[in-house]
Protein backbone atom coordinates (compact mmCIF):
# COMPACT_ATOMS: atom_id res chain seq x y z
CA UNK A 1 0.00 0.00 0.00
CA UNK A 2 1.34 3.42 -0.67
CA UNK A 3 1.37 6.31 1.26
CA UNK A 4 -2.02 7.25 2.29
CA UNK A 5 -1.37 10.68 4.26
CA UNK A 6 1.26 13.26 5.30
CA UNK A 7 0.79 15.70 7.87
CA UNK A 8 1.53 19.09 6.65
CA UNK A 9 3.62 20.90 9.63
CA UNK A 10 2.85 24.50 10.86
CA UNK A 11 -0.28 25.03 9.30
CA UNK A 12 -4.34 24.56 9.63
CA UNK A 13 -5.51 23.98 12.82
CA UNK A 14 -3.19 22.03 15.89
CA UNK A 15 -2.02 18.94 15.04
CA UNK A 16 -3.82 16.46 18.07
CA UNK A 17 -3.11 13.06 18.76
CA UNK A 18 -4.80 10.41 20.49
CA UNK A 19 -4.03 7.54 22.54
CA UNK A 20 -6.66 4.88 20.65
CA UNK A 21 -7.16 1.37 22.23
CA UNK A 22 -8.27 -1.66 19.58
CA UNK A 23 -11.38 -2.95 21.32
CA UNK A 24 -13.21 -3.69 17.66
CA UNK A 25 -12.81 -7.65 18.72
CA UNK A 26 -9.68 -8.23 16.08
CA UNK A 27 -6.49 -7.24 14.97
CA UNK A 28 -6.06 -4.24 12.88
CA UNK A 29 -4.08 -4.25 10.05
CA UNK A 30 -2.27 -0.64 9.96
CA UNK A 31 0.53 1.40 8.44
CA UNK A 32 2.53 4.21 9.29
CA UNK A 33 0.16 7.31 7.82
CA UNK A 34 -2.62 5.10 7.02
CA UNK A 35 -6.36 6.80 7.09
CA UNK A 36 -9.03 5.06 8.58
CA UNK A 37 -12.36 5.61 10.90
CA UNK A 38 -12.49 5.22 14.52
CA UNK A 39 -16.36 4.26 15.70
CA UNK A 40 -17.62 7.04 18.12
CA UNK A 41 -21.34 8.58 18.34
CA UNK A 42 -23.82 6.18 16.82
CA UNK A 43 -23.20 6.72 12.77
CA UNK A 44 -20.25 8.66 12.89
CA UNK A 45 -16.10 7.97 12.67
CA UNK A 46 -13.23 9.75 13.74
CA UNK A 47 -10.73 10.05 11.65
CA UNK A 48 -7.26 9.49 12.26
CA UNK A 49 -4.00 8.23 10.80
CA UNK A 50 -2.24 5.49 12.28
CA UNK A 51 0.80 8.00 12.83
CA UNK A 52 2.74 6.27 15.07
CA UNK A 53 2.32 2.36 13.89
CA UNK A 54 5.59 1.49 15.28
CA UNK A 55 4.82 2.13 18.69
CA UNK A 56 2.56 -0.85 19.38
CA UNK A 57 4.14 -4.65 20.10
CA UNK A 58 4.44 -5.99 16.36
CA UNK A 59 4.74 -3.10 13.72
CA UNK A 60 2.06 -3.02 11.11
CA UNK A 61 -0.44 -4.84 13.54
CA UNK A 62 -2.57 -3.26 16.26
CA UNK A 63 -3.66 -6.07 18.33
CA UNK A 64 -6.95 -6.56 20.45
CA UNK A 65 -6.65 -4.18 23.72
CA UNK A 66 -3.47 -2.72 22.06
CA UNK A 67 -2.61 1.18 22.49
CA UNK A 68 -1.39 3.25 19.70
CA UNK A 69 -1.59 6.82 18.95
CA UNK A 70 -3.29 8.20 16.32
CA UNK A 71 -3.20 11.66 14.56
CA UNK A 72 -7.27 13.01 14.48
CA UNK A 73 -6.20 16.92 14.10
CA UNK A 74 -4.12 18.94 12.06
CA UNK A 75 -3.62 19.69 7.95
CA UNK A 76 -2.90 16.82 5.91
CA UNK A 77 -2.14 15.71 2.00
CA UNK A 78 -4.17 12.78 1.19
CA UNK A 79 -4.48 10.72 -2.18
CA UNK A 80 -6.87 11.92 -4.16
CA UNK A 81 -9.99 10.24 -6.97
CA UNK A 82 -8.82 11.79 -10.04
CA UNK A 83 -12.28 11.86 -11.47
CA UNK A 84 -13.51 14.96 -9.38
CA UNK A 85 -12.13 18.12 -8.42
CA UNK A 86 -12.42 19.41 -4.94
CA UNK A 87 -12.63 23.12 -3.88
CA UNK A 88 -11.55 24.68 -1.14
CA UNK A 89 -14.40 24.83 2.27
CA UNK A 90 -16.11 21.53 0.59
CA UNK A 91 -16.01 18.51 2.56
CA UNK A 92 -13.84 15.63 1.53
CA UNK A 93 -14.94 12.09 1.90
CA UNK A 94 -12.72 9.36 2.86
CA UNK A 95 -13.14 6.25 0.51
CA UNK A 96 -12.19 3.28 2.22
CA UNK A 97 -11.87 0.53 -0.32
CA UNK A 98 -10.56 3.04 -2.77
CA UNK A 99 -7.89 4.49 -0.34
CA UNK A 100 -8.56 8.34 -0.86
CA UNK A 101 -10.33 10.97 -1.02
CA UNK A 102 -13.37 12.50 -2.83
CA UNK A 103 -16.70 14.54 -2.58
CA UNK A 104 -19.12 12.11 -1.29
CA UNK A 105 -19.50 9.29 0.15
CA UNK A 106 -20.28 6.10 -1.42
CA UNK A 107 -20.92 3.50 0.83
CA UNK A 108 -21.84 3.36 4.50
CA UNK A 109 -18.22 2.45 5.44
CA UNK A 110 -16.93 5.61 3.93
CA UNK A 111 -16.83 8.68 6.53
CA UNK A 112 -16.23 12.73 6.59
CA UNK A 113 -12.21 13.00 6.52
CA UNK A 114 -12.67 17.07 6.75
CA UNK A 115 -12.66 20.46 5.29
CA UNK A 116 -10.75 20.77 1.77
CA UNK A 117 -7.70 23.69 2.79
CA UNK A 118 -6.67 24.21 -0.49
CA UNK A 119 -8.65 24.08 -4.04
CA UNK A 120 -7.36 20.48 -6.06
CA UNK A 121 -7.99 20.40 -9.54
CA UNK A 122 -9.36 17.22 -11.23
CA UNK A 123 -5.79 15.54 -12.67
CA UNK A 124 -4.52 16.49 -9.07
CA UNK A 125 -3.31 13.45 -7.60
CA UNK A 126 -3.75 14.69 -3.61
CA UNK A 127 -5.79 16.90 -1.56
CA UNK A 128 -4.73 18.71 1.24
CA UNK A 129 -7.40 18.80 4.36
CA UNK A 130 -7.79 19.63 8.19
CA UNK A 131 -8.95 16.29 9.69
CA UNK A 132 -11.72 16.19 11.61
CA UNK A 133 -13.00 19.61 10.65
CA UNK A 134 -16.51 20.63 9.11
CA UNK A 135 -19.88 20.36 9.52
CA UNK A 136 -20.08 16.63 8.38
CA UNK A 137 -17.48 15.55 10.21
CA UNK A 138 -16.85 14.10 13.33
CA UNK A 139 -16.92 16.59 16.66
CA UNK A 140 -13.45 15.56 18.35
CA UNK A 141 -13.81 18.29 20.93
CA UNK A 142 -16.24 15.96 22.39
CA UNK A 143 -14.69 12.78 21.60
CA UNK A 144 -12.39 12.29 24.67
CA UNK A 145 -14.70 8.74 24.63
CA UNK A 146 -16.56 6.70 22.33
CA UNK A 147 -17.96 3.40 21.08
CA UNK A 148 -17.49 0.09 22.59
CA UNK A 149 -15.36 -0.87 19.55
CA UNK A 150 -12.17 1.61 20.47
CA UNK A 151 -11.58 4.62 23.46
CA UNK A 152 -9.40 7.62 22.82
CA UNK A 153 -7.94 10.06 25.14
CA UNK A 154 -6.58 13.39 23.46
CA UNK A 155 -2.80 14.20 23.72
CA UNK A 156 -2.63 17.90 21.74
CA UNK A 157 0.93 18.39 20.58
CA UNK A 158 2.35 21.57 18.14
CA UNK A 159 4.69 19.99 15.80
CA UNK A 160 7.11 22.18 14.15
CA UNK A 161 8.16 19.50 11.84
CA UNK A 162 7.49 19.95 7.97
CA UNK A 163 5.50 17.16 6.24
CA UNK A 164 6.22 13.86 6.72
CA UNK A 165 6.48 10.73 3.92
CA UNK A 166 7.63 7.31 3.80
CA UNK A 167 6.25 4.53 1.87
CA UNK A 168 4.98 1.03 3.26
CA UNK A 169 3.40 -1.90 0.28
Amino acid sequence: MALECMLIGDSGPIEEQYTYTNHSGATLSITDHEIFGIPADPGTRIAASAWASTDVATPGTCLVNEIMQVLIAGRVKVPKDDTVALAQGITAWWIGAANQASNSAATMNDFALGVVAEDAALADDWVVVDLNTGPNAHDIGSSSSSSSSSSCSSSSSSSSSSSSSSSST
